[in-house]
């Protein structure tokens, strides 16, 4: 048995429109949004998590990598940093404070937090190839 694409969205929808209380129900609708790609609503669910939990690196980090994922590299940065205050030494988040710092043309920040991002075990080559593609495209828009 199959379920039809409307069977699915039905699902997905139902996923994302329960009556969130708790920071961790935010947390968790912010990322049924972000994986479904409405990303305006999953940045205000994480925000709302934040106001509630504010201490949660967890948190700090999705928000970071929705306000990346929409452009506001400034914020995305923001968040990344309160992230990295809150649980230093997670690769992940130096890696995506890296690409953000590269968009806005931060290049010495963004090599830091590349640098820092590999001694903690991400891959160079992957990291490097996402963060060439975003200075290209930032500074020579089509």
């Amino acid at each position: 048995m199959t379920i039809s694409d409307d069977s699915q969205s039905e699902v997905n929808k139902s996923d994302i429109e329960f009556p969130p209380k708790t920071s961790d129900d935010f947390f968790r609708r912010g990322l049924k949004c972000a994986q479904l790609g409405i990303l305006d609503k999953a940045v205000s669910d994480f925000e709302e998590a934040a106001w509630l939990d504010p201490h949660n690196h967890e948190i700090q980090f999705n928000l970071g990598t929705a306000y990346l994922s929409m452009g506001d590299f400034e914020q995305a940065i923001n968040n990344f940093t309160k992230a990295i205050e809150l649980k230093p030494g997670v690769a992940d988040i130096h890696g995506n404070r890296a690409v953000a710092h590269a968009a806005i043309g931060q290049d010495a920040d963004s090599e830091k937090d590349f640098d820092e991002a590999v001694r903690l075990g991400a891959p160079p080559d992957g990291l490097g190839v996402v963060i060439d593609y975003v200075k290209d495209k930032h500074r020579n828009p089509s």
